[in-house]
């Protein structure tokens, strides 16, 4: 018998010959020295229904005082920490993702940018377009810091606030010019003002002077792709800083120096995008796994910040994930539909959907042969957590589900008609899932691939099968 070795991140190569094996809307996760495998490979967090509204295309939101506001083309709109149906705050101009930023004011001023330049105030009763200082010029960043409102201009210069309050002093900013490179986008890390330009990104400290608080600490040499391509920063994260480079590489800042994270295969993934400002990071905890999701139109790949790990995700019948800017609010972790409905979701380990949608998993192993011989397989067998189905479930996916097991000889390039085996209804604890007389595998080896799409709980631990080699 012969290990079928599953990956513990995702390496789909860049042909399907060069693969070392893949995780769709799945990950490992370590298990201890005297479980049955050294890992597991669970179904990753479902999107479980939480708010609607009748607006569409999400922009972005954030919780302020026990409310949560939520952008959408051209408009706000507010939930209470119960969900439901939103209640509209007023028009909000434009139609791009954006950011929200509050002071520490005991009523506080809060303000929403978007990279368009459209800049609003809002209150949880209305929404004021425009900014109420003349003398703070067209922005396309905003973020907040030690009572201050901080924007963020593409010529390199930040605007700064007085203390907890929305007056801008006409000489209350600073220019990031270690490099002539722009801000592309202001964001507070820690204690940090980071200035993040076109290849490098500055960061700077609250020094108290006068008129701008601010003063620079040192330089990264890392800019930012794209707007919307950093994350890690978010309150109730606390894990660290993650972004995607000019380089189109994924970063870790440790201290002050970054630190690259992506594999060759997301990297090239990044380069191919065209329009970098589609590229979109989201932060978000499930599980007790924080996890740094990067998406464009095309794909969505997922870091396992515990494990070091990657991932891929998939919507239904789609190749990106529905989860769109992940924040918290209310304890939880919120995300918006990146299909453009008005929804927002809970991200949650124990829902096994995408607001209801199947939130289908695929396993595919590394191959398995005795290169350049061919080998014949007589049998494979699929070590999974069985029985989990549920009695009172829907029938007959949650009642009997089911795996679909197929394979491949030629490296990818086709793949057979899938096997259906049950994982076991409930209690049901000895099933046996395994394929017999599948043939000789090609001189490449045999490639396995194991699909779930039934919501019931899935944990994959391993697998064997016969490779009696052939001439």
């Amino acid at each position: 018998m012969a290990q079928i070795v599953f990956p513990t991140s995702s390496s789909p190569g860049a042909r399907p010959q060069e693969s070392g094996g893949r995780l769709v809307n799945c990950f490992a996760e370590p298990l201890s020295k005297t479980a049955p495998s050294d890992r597991v490979i669970r179904r990753v967090p479902g999107l479980a229904p939480w708010g609607t509204t009748v607006r569409t295309g999400f922009r972005g939101a954030t919780e302020i005082n026990g409310i949560l506001y939520s952008a959408w083309d051209g408009h706000l709109v507010k939930h209470t920490a119960a969900g439901g149906a939103g209640t509209e705050v007023g028009t909000l101009n434009g139609d791009l993702p954006g950011f929200f930023a509050r002071n520490n004011a005991t009523t506080p001023d809060q303000v929403f940018v978007d990279p368009d330049g459209n800049i609003a105030t809002f209150t949880s009763t209305g929404v004021t377009n425009g900014y109420p200082s003349a003398n703070l010029p067209s922005a396309s960043s905003v973020t907040s810091i030690d009572g201050y409102l901080v924007f963020g201009l593409g010529d390199g210069r930040a605007f700064a606030t007085g203390l907890n309050t929305t007056n801008v002093d006409a000489l209350s900013f600073a220019k990031a010019e270690a490099r002539p490179d722009g801000i592309v986008r202001v964001i507070t890390f820690g204690d940090l003002l980071l200035f993040m330009g076109n290849y490098t990104t500055e960061a700077w400290t609250d020094v108290g002077a006068t008129p701008f608080p601010f003063q620079r600490s040192t330089v990264i040499t890392r800019g930012l792709i794209g707007p919307y391509a950093v994350a890690g920063f978010e309150d109730q994260f606390s894990q660290g800083l993650f972004w995607v480079a000019e380089n189109s590489c994924v970063y870790r800042l440790s201290g002050y120096q970054p630190e690259k994270i992506s594999p060759p295969d997301l990297d090239r993934l990044i380069e191919a995008v065209e329009d970098k400002r589609s590229l979109r990071a989201c932060a978000y905890m499930a599980g007790g796994h924080p996890m740094w999701e990067l998406s464009c139109p095309a794909w969505t790949w997922v870091f396992d910040i515990t494990t070091g790990f990657w991932h891929e995700r998939a919507r239904y019948l789609g190749t990106r994930s529905r989860i769109d800017q992940a924040f918290p609010a209310f304890g939880k972790w919120l995300a918006g539909d990146a299909t453009g409905a008005g929804a927002v979701g809970k991200i949650d380990i124990g829902t096994r959907t995408d607001f209801g949608s199947p939130l289908p998993m695929r396993v595919e192993s590394a191959p398995v042969g005795a290169f350049p011989q061919r080998v014949r397989v007589a049998r494979a067998d699929f070590h999974f957590a069985v029985g989990t189905g549920q009695a009172a479930g829907l029938d007959p996916i949650q009642t009997d589900p089911v795996v679909e097991i197929s394979w491949t000889d030629d490296a990818g390039v086709r793949w057979s008609n899938p096997l259906r085996r049950s994982l076991g209804r409930q209690a049901e604890g000895d099933n046996e899932i395994t394929v017999r007389n599948t043939g000789v595998a090609s001189r490449y080896g045999r490639r396995w691939r194991l699909d779930i799409s039934d919501p019931v709980y899935v944990g994959l631990m391993g697998g064997t099968m016969t490779a009696d080699p052939r001439g």
